[in-house]
């Protein structure tokens, strides 16, 4: 079609006046229709039937193949050696079966959902393989018909029947009621039942009638043949004509093919013209040929799959009707030439002007023309109204008048606008191309006087009590008075308001005033109102018109950002401006509108006019329709998948992000009007603006995962469900999940490394400090603040470093202070030539000395020991020998505790061990055995050994141990006090056990709180 592309109808409100009488369509114009050619679809020019499925894809038996149109492209997927396709049929299961020639099967999906045809001619013996075209594939609940004309084949569990005939043919395949129907030529019809052709009680009537259609009629079965009209058979057998308004058309125009409306009726395709409707009564409802906008050339199929429209498929492309609508148009092909100005009805004929002159229309049975009316050339026409039972005519030659015989000029004035006064004694007009002027009477005479000053060009006027109003195209509102002043007739601005591009219309006692953004008023004294919200389901960007109806309704056709024009209707509702949900869109830009009698709307505009009958009843969609992602494409060429198909999350490889999503919507109507909103969950925060583009290219996406949603909206602003798909990108392999763990990885080994090296840094400072510990009592202080220092550096690396420490510090601190204390006693008591008390304080600084002797002993061990300089030198050491030696040496000191040393064992033991680690074992021992015994108590050190093991046990009869402390003996810990309050060193029993460790040995503790402890040391016989 020219200039329209589509009408969207959604009718949530109800049809405002009577119902819709034939009588009435004597002034329809061209039913809206969607024209595909095959430079559209690319494809052969032949389109044998449409189908549809669940997902509102349509496909189309075409002589190149199968043919898929989703409502934006065009795909064509060929058959068998590239066949041509002549019927598609849908089961209830959704499969697409395919009747090409010399060939049958079924449509297919991917696991990507990429359609590919499927062949059944290996379920057919080959002597059956001559069959030639097949003409219709006819589907019920329980089977799928193959109908040429020389078989039948029968699709029922994966098996196929074949039916033959012996010197006749086939001639149609039809299901109605989910029976299929069939005729065989000199036989009559047939029907399939079970595995037998049944013939149809009362359908030998047909043996020699060709048959192209069965469709059901109440209870009856209505039969279309060819060249004989429509007859009705019901269940006995009894066969009547059916007679129509059409019998003369089809008859002599041949029945193809039909199909049941949405509304009941029945569309019939007369082979060599075109379309005609017929309702029950056989009463014609609409007539569509070439006359009407359709290619006349073959029609081959009609078929509806929703309530709006008709799909006829001939020899020359595919066309979409929208059929029994209230809308139908006005092209150069009913007429009307160039830009629309204005419309009106006068004395029963409607009347058009365009910027090529006056029209006039001329009703017939099935439509109207407008035919040029002017008796010369009047140059540019842009008004029409009516004053003292004339028209009047507005151009650029003038004010004329016509009085349904003759035309007058009553002014050569220049004009592009004109508009009579209500009670038609004035013409308010817009001048030339600016300015504003009053045409008033005087005598028989009218009189143009101007409106000084103003140089705008005029878009509309109206009035309101005694005031003008008028409306320019840049958006001025001006509020003009017609005065007289001895005699002297002028014009007044009383006021003047900017509102932007926006509309005037009369609405009872007010005017009016619909802009981009809000509404306002005028009352009689001329005051503008506060804006009031618009009630539009879209964002205007430009009012073109408004028109009142009587009843409080208002059509305002206007314009969006997007530049689609629409016309919808909104109700005034207490000074409120509500929405009705109706409304059309088109490419149509609209400037003027008027309110015709019986509910008829007419505009006209940029590229002719549209009616819109409000009386016809209309079936529109109501429910909620639905948008789909078509495809979804990697790169180039790269498909994903296709054709909405149902595919789980897919991975990218990281450097392959190069996207398109392509989708569509189920919204039959759709066309220009419908547009699109996206969103990439994972990139995008909020939705994009919408758009009529239905396709989205991404581009390098990072890893992470994302959620592509898409949604539809119609031309009344209705929103679909949303569509969505999830996918991965995946991470580069520097990024994966291994990587990352090898990073990790390398970073902890060079950090141990690193540690290592330092570890060994500080072992060796610490040696130094050890060395220089021993050699300078006198600087303790300051090695102990660098031991700290030491300290707080090793405390990540090695905690039990740390802890030493910690004890050293203590434990050095008491003794020292101590010899610090005896050394000013000492001092004091020379002063005092206190002698005896001299000598009790060497006494006790020689005991303090030997405690810190016993410590820095045990600290240089373990520190040589840490440090891997300790060279052990294991040797066979005779047991007895050895601890009696031990014994003799710590003897003294158990003594002054009054505790005695016993030693008992057998002779002969012998021990493979280094002897100084083991004598540094014993001691250490022994001494904390000396240090927890209460006096005069015993000790005692035994020894065994056989074969395999020598065993000493040191057992005392001291304090013992609590149980909760036995586990830790062997950890750094500060040191305990001992029975006479002896201070040790913490160290002691740590160096026992790493020594013990160290020759291979074992050791073990048992002790029992207040009564003693005995060590067990263990070394294996080598």
């Amino acid at each position: 079609m020219s200039f329209i592309k589509s009408a969207i109808l959604c009718l949530t409100f109800l049809p405002l006046l009577s119902s819709y009488s034939w009588a009435q369509t004597s002034e329809k114009g061209l039913p809206f229709i969607d024209y595909y050619a095959p430079s559209d679809y690319r494809a052969g020019s032949f389109n044998f039937n449409v189908i549809r499925d669940s997902l509102g894809i349509y496909y189309f038996s075409n002589d190149d193949g199968v043919l898929v149109y989703n409502g934006v492209d065009w795909n064509l997927i060929k058959i068998a050696k590239e066949k041509s396709v002549y019927w598609l049929q849908k089961n209830d299961d959704g499969i697409i079966y395919v009747g090409s020639d010399g060939e049958i099967g079924y449509m297919q999906a991917t696991e990507s959902g990429k359609l590919f045809y499927v062949s059944l001619m290996d379920k057919i013996d080959p002597k059956y393989h001559d069959f030639g075209a097949v003409w219709e594939v006819a589907c019920s609940s329980k089977e799928v018909v193959f109908r040429s004309k020389k078989y039948i084949f029968r699709l029922r569990d994966d098996q196929i029947k074949v039916f033959v005939l012996e010197d006749s043919e086939f001639d149609i395949a039809f299901t109605v009621r989910d029976t299929i129907y069939t005729r065989q030529v000199g036989k009559g019809l047939l029907y399939l039942n079970g595995d037998a052709l049944v013939p149809v009680k009362g359908g030998e009537y047909f043996a020699d009638m060709k048959v192209n259609v069965f469709l059901p009629y109440e209870d009856k079965l209505l039969v279309a043949s060819r060249f004989d009209g429509l007859f009705l058979l019901d269940n006995e057998g009894v066969i009547e004509v059916f007679e129509t308004e059409a019998d003369d058309f089809l008859k002599t125009y041949k029945i193809y093919h039909g199909c049941i409306t949405y509304d009941g009726n029945y569309a019939l395709a007369a082979y060599t013209k075109g379309v005609v409707i017929l309702n029950k009564q056989g009463e014609i409802v609409e007539m569509l040929d070439e006359n009407s906008g359709l290619i006349d050339f073959q029609y081959l199929f009609v078929g509806m799959f929703d309530p709006n429209n008709l799909w006829i498929a001939n020899g020359v492309g595919t066309s979409k009707v929208k059929i029994q609508s209230p809308l139908s148009y006005f092209d150069e092909r009913r007429g009307l030439k160039d830009v629309g100005t204005d419309i009106i009805r006068y004395k029963g004929n409607m009347y058009a002007t365009t910027l090529r002159g006056l029209y006039k229309m001329e009703p017939n049975q099935f439509g109207a023309h407008f035919v040029p009316f002017n008796h010369e050339d009047y140059y540019e026409v842009f008004s029409l109204g009516k004053m003292d039972d004339k028209m009047l005519v507005g151009c650029q030659r003038g004010l004329i008048a016509y009085d349904n015989k003759n035309f007058e000029f009553l002014d050569t004035e220049r004009l592009h606008y004109a508009q009579v006064s209500k009670d038609e004694s004035e013409v308010f007009v817009g001048l030339g191309e600016v300015g504003m002027g009053i045409y008033y009477k005087e005598g028989v005479n009218l009189k143009l006087i101007r409106l000084d000053g103003f140089t705008e060009p005029i878009k509309k006027i109206e009035e309101i009590g005694d005031k003008i109003v008028f409306i320019s195209k840049y958006g001025t509102l001006g509020v003009v008075t017609h005065r007289v002043s001895q005699n002297t007739h002028y014009l007044k601005l009383e006021e003047s308001y900017e509102v932007g591009n926006a509309s005037i219309v009369p609405c009872g006692e007010k005017i009016l005033i619909v802009a981009r953004e809000s509404w306002y008023y005028l009352d009689e004294t001329g005051k503008l109102s506060e804006p009031r919200s618009l009630a539009l389901s879209n964002k205007a960007s430009k009012i073109l018109q408004a028109v009142v109806l009587q009843d409080q309704h208002m059509w305002v056709s206007y314009q969006d950002q997007q530049r689609i024009n629409y016309n919808e209707l909104v109700q005034m509702v207490e000074g409120k401006m509500e929405a009705t949900g109706i409304a059309f869109g088109s490419s149509f830009h609209v400037n003027s509108s008027f309110a015709d009698r019986d509910s008829v709307l007419w505009f006209i505009g940029d590229e002719g006019a549209i009616r819109y009958d409000q009386n016809i009843p209309v079936i529109g969609e109501t429910e909620a329709f639905n948008c789909h992602i078509e495809k979804m494409i990697l790169g180039k060429d790269s498909l994903i998948f296709e054709n909405g198909f149902n595919v789980g999350p897919v991975d990218l490889p990281y450097d392959q992000t190069d996207i398109r999503f392509t989708f569509f919507t189920d919204e039959v109507n759709a066309s220009d009007e419908r547009s699109f909103q996206y969103k990439l969950g994972g990139r995008d925060e909020v939705w994009s603006a919408w758009t009529q583009e239905a396709k989205k290219d991404y581009t390098g996406l990072r890893a992470g995962t994302y959620t592509f949603q898409v949604r539809a909206k119609n031309a009344v602003n209705q929103i679909s469900t949303i569509d969505t798909y999830e996918f991965y990108v995946n991470r580069p392999w520097y990024r994966s999940r291994y990587a990352i763990i090898a990073y990790v990885a390398g970073v902890l080994v060079l950090i141990y490394v690193l540690f290592r090296i330092r570890t060994a840094s500080l072992e060796q400072a610490k040696q130094k400090l050890e060395y220089l510990v021993s050699k300078r009592t006198a600087e303790v202080e300051e090695q102990k603040r660098d031991l700290e220092t030491q300290r707080l550096i090793l405390q990540n690396a090695n905690d039990t470093k740390n802890q030493l420490f910690s004890i050293i510090g203590h434990d050095l601190r008491s003794p020292l202070n101590s010899l610090q204390g005896l050394t000013d006693l000492i001092q004091h008591y020379q002063e005092e030539e206190e002698t005896q008390m001299v000598d009790e304080m060497v006494e006790h600084m020689a005991e303090s000395v030997k405690r810190l002797r016993h410590l820095l002993d045990n600290l240089l061990t373990w520190a040589l020991n840490q440090s891997g300089n300790f060279k052990v030198n294991p040797e066979l050491i005779k047991v007895d020998y050895f601890l009696k030696e031990i014994i003799s040496i710590l003897n003294e000191s158990a003594k002054t505790k009054k505790v005695a040393l016993k030693l008992t064992g057998a002779s002969g033991c012998l021990i493979h061990a280094d002897k100084n680690s083991l004598s540094t074992v014993i001691r250490n021992l022994i001494n904390n055995a000396i240090k927890f015994s209460n006096e005069n108590s015993e000790i005692e050190v035994s020894y065994s050994c056989d074969h395999e093991k020598t065993t000493i046990l040191i057992s005392d009869q001291g304090v013992g141990i609590p149980k909760d402390k036995l586990e830790e003996i062997f950890e750094l810990t500060h040191s305990t006090y001992g029975t006479n309050n002896e201070k040790g060193t913490g160290l002691g029993l740590v160096l026992v056990s790493e020594f013990v460790a160290l020759n291979d040995g074992n050791i073990e503790v048992s002790s029992e709180y207040g009564k003693g402890t005995t060590f067990t040391l263990t070394f294996p016989n080598k």
